[in-house]
């Protein structure tokens, strides 16, 4: 049915349709809560329980259908929220998911861009959860230089996530080449391959410290690496 709801085990409700079947399998199959990714979301709720502030500023860079952002208003009414999510349809699902959940669209500031080095527009490959920005892409849409986005913030970022299906390295590159570093207090960072993996923890491991580092964690498809900066 076209309204029909999928309840994560933490609450968390979205429209089945915004789910892919061999997701929802790995949900059951995985006896772990029925969670999206059950060790990445540990470490979201353990990083966010570790803020005291009641409102706390989060980053859900690449935030697809808004999984994280969703449980975040959750657990914390009071956050300020800020997704980027370049691909339409997830877009478009983030907003009828936030109604879902009974959260008003202005407890998000959506931007509907790329996280990127560089003001601008870039070429992207939509493929549902595996979409990112390639050369051979064929859709155009905007990008925001991520660095800038956090220098114009009023205060550091207290957690950032960053799913970006293989723009993980340029991105944290950017932000530490630009001087930009202290503006993140926490990492949740998905990587995208074994060498991607590797050379993420590395560079997180010089300007912040690792608190965890797996590149393949039980029952999700990426490696997952959580760093902190004291």
């Amino acid at each position: 049915m076209k309204d029909d709801i999928y309840s994560f085990g933490n609450g968390v409700r979205v429209f089945r349709r915004h789910v892919l079947d061999h997701q929802v399998n790995r949900y059951v199959k995985a006896q772990a809560g029925n969670l999206h990714e059950p060790v990445e979301e540990h470490w979201f709720l353990t990083l966010l329980g570790e803020i005291a502030s009641p409102d706390p500023l989060v980053y859900d860079i690449g935030c697809g259908i808004g999984y994280y952002t969703l449980l975040l208003l959750r657990e914390r009414p009071g956050a300020e929220a800020v997704a980027l999510e370049p691909l339409p349809e997830h877009a478009a699902a983030i907003r009828e998911n936030l109604a879902l959940n009974g959260i008003a669209p202005g407890r998000v500031r959506l931007i509907e861009a790329a996280a990127d080095m560089a003001e601008g527009e870039v070429c992207f490959e939509a493929a549902d959860f595996s979409s990112r920005v390639a050369a051979g892409g064929g859709l155009r849409v905007a990008a925001h230089d991520i660095a800038a986005l956090l220098a114009a913030e009023a205060r550091p970022v207290d957690l950032a996530k960053l799913d970006v299906q293989g723009a993980e390295l340029a991105l944290l590159r950017r932000i530490v080449e630009a001087g930009q570093a202290a503006r993140v207090r926490r990492w949740i960072v998905g990587t995208h391959g074994d060498d991607l993996f590797d050379e993420c923890r590395a560079l997180l491991a010089r300007h912040w410290r690792l608190v965890h580092s797996d590149p393949a964690p039980p029952h999700q498809p990426d490696g997952l690496i959580v760093a902190v900066r004291d």
